[in-house]
């Protein structure tokens, strides 16, 4: 393989060349698509001829990297996108390195290659990095002019291998062991793709605990905020107080499990600011409730501790004197991890319910799947519609079994704009008296529009519980990203059927 490679590549390169030989150097292409280590070494060879003290061959050394950056996709970018890589084309173009030695017609092209890749390809973040590093050097004094056509470069093509190749050196023993027709090689071989799969199924576990994990600190994070938000002592109850010790232990917990992640993360881990900023989350509200709950002064943390309980009497927070905010119970995983959050898949009590006002309800034994319910005959309510986004209310026929106190909806999410919509939570409260739950969500990411298609949707069955048969109020609180705009909208829908026909809608 590496042999045939080579030969291909120094054909494409030959000073001896009058002209660019393109049928040698889309079979160079050809060659770097269909073999395993093909862009690995590639690389080397490449940039040994880009640093040629002949000029004609630098030169077809760099048009052969350009057509490779063009035609052999993400892996080949994966390679140029390295330092070890981008450090080479750097020497060229440096006076500390080779840059007085090379002729000026390389070192523009280099930095037109250079440039032209920081704008194609934005998420190799490293090649942005090394351009805006000659800039700042003063290597690269203006921006060079280049034609569209060396912004155009395609698509990434899918991945033809499994990432358990990507290590350079296991590839390369690999590939070797595999072209040999001895026995023993060939089973060590199979034991190092054994090796390297299970290699893979670590980083795939790794990366699900984080994912996990993520989640699990952002509902209980959301939730002890909306528990400290009307915590008081003289006031709350004990159930309230022993949730709010749970989830404190719980926020605790967590705090332990994203430092073990964040130590054990790499340096080009992904998921490492997402980990940073849940343990600044975690540390936050944390730190809140020693204020709140025990009356600790805490550095740094006594005003926002503040903030938190005045924001809530002057308003401003979101439940507005209503039940609370319900959210849908969190996922499996989620719930391995936090064995709390089982306990509150029913909406929280975030205050105690006046017995004057009605009797406790719960919706904590009630479930109802989606393809049980029979819609009813009335008319569908939107309760949001802005941003080419829209959220819809529909009434089912029947209540759930021996609950002729429920009304069962469901709640339907399309996405009419160009963009995707991603990240999206929806939050319902209602008063007092009543009581609300949203069971778990179909999804919470919608394609952009497609005009030729019928559009996606999420949907969401909400329970809502009105023993006394009183008229229903709701607010809601929808948060989702726009392609990259983060969207909050809250609301009011007042338009349900009367209570007292519920169950023959």
């Amino acid at each position: 393989m590496q042999e045939g490679e080579g030969q291909t590549h120094n054909k494409a390169t030959n000073p001896s060349n009058r002209q660019e030989d393109w049928e040698y150097i889309m079979g160079f292409c050809d060659q770097i698509n269909n073999e395993l280590e093909g862009p690995q070494i590639s690389i080397r060879l490449l940039a040994y001829k880009i640093q040629s003290p002949q000029e004609w061959e630098a030169m077809q050394a760099l048009t052969v990297l350009e057509a490779c950056m063009k035609n052999c996709g993400r892996r080949f970018h994966n390679e140029v996108g390295k330092f070890k890589f981008l450090n080479e084309l750097i020497k060229v173009v440096s006076p500390k390195y080779l840059g007085d030695k090379v002729s000026e017609k390389v070192k523009k092209k280099v930095i037109e290659l250079l440039y032209s890749w920081a704008v194609s390809l934005p998420d190799e973040a490293k090649i942005c990095e090394a351009y805006q590093m000659l800039k700042s050097q003063g290597i690269v004094l203006a921006d060079p002019e280049i034609s569209l056509d060396a912004t155009l470069i395609p698509s990434p093509s899918p991945r033809p291998s499994n990432p358990v190749f990507d290590d350079e050196k296991k590839s390369k023993r690999l590939a070797e062991l595999l072209k040999s027709k001895k026995p023993e090689d060939l089973q060590e071989a199979n034991r190092l793709i054994k090796n390297m799969v299970k290699e893979d199924e670590v980083r795939r576990q790794k990366a699900t605990k984080q994912k996990s994990t993520l989640e699990a600190v952002n509902n209980s994070v959301r939730l002890l905020n909306e528990m400290l938000a009307h915590f008081s002592p003289e006031d709350s109850t004990d159930g309230d107080k022993e949730l709010i010790r749970e989830l404190y232990g719980d926020c605790d917990k967590l705090r332990q499990t994203v430092y073990q992640l964040v130590t054990e993360s790499e340096d080009n881990d992904t998921s490492l600011g997402d980990l940073l900023q849940a343990s600044d989350d975690l540390s936050h509200v944390i730190n809140s409730y020693k204020k709140i709950v025990e009356g600790h002064a805490i550095n740094g943390e006594t005003e926002e501790a503040q903030q938190i309980q005045t924001s809530a009497k002057q308003g401003n927070s979101l439940v507005w004197g209503m039940q609370g905010w319900s959210t849908p119970p969190p996922t499996k995983s989620q719930a391995d991890d936090s064995p709390l959050l089982r306990s509150l898949s029913p909406i929280l009590p975030l205050s105690q319910a006046s017995p004057s006002r009605g009797p406790e309800v719960s919706l904590a034994d009630v479930f109802v799947p989606l393809d049980a319910i029979k819609p009813s005959k009335v008319c569908p309510v939107t309760a949001y519609d802005k941003n080419g986004f829209r959220l819809l209310l529909h009434f089912a026929t029947d209540c759930p079994p021996g609950r002729p106190d429920v009304l069962v909806m469901v709640a339907s999410m399309l996405n009419t704009a160009p963009q995707p919509v991603r990240n999206i939570v929806l939050q319902v409260a209602v008063p007092r008296t009543m009581k609300v739950r949203l069971q778990p969500p179909s999804g919470t990411e919608l394609a952009s529009f497609n005009p030729i298609l019928p559009p996606a949707a999420i949907t969401q069955v909400m329970l809502l519980a009105s023993p006394l048969k009183e008229k229903v109020r709701m607010r809601y609180k929808l948060t989702f990203m726009l392609g990259e705009q983060p969207i909050t909208e809250v609301g009011e829908v007042n338009e349900f059927p009367p209570a007292d026909k519920w169950g023959a809608l």
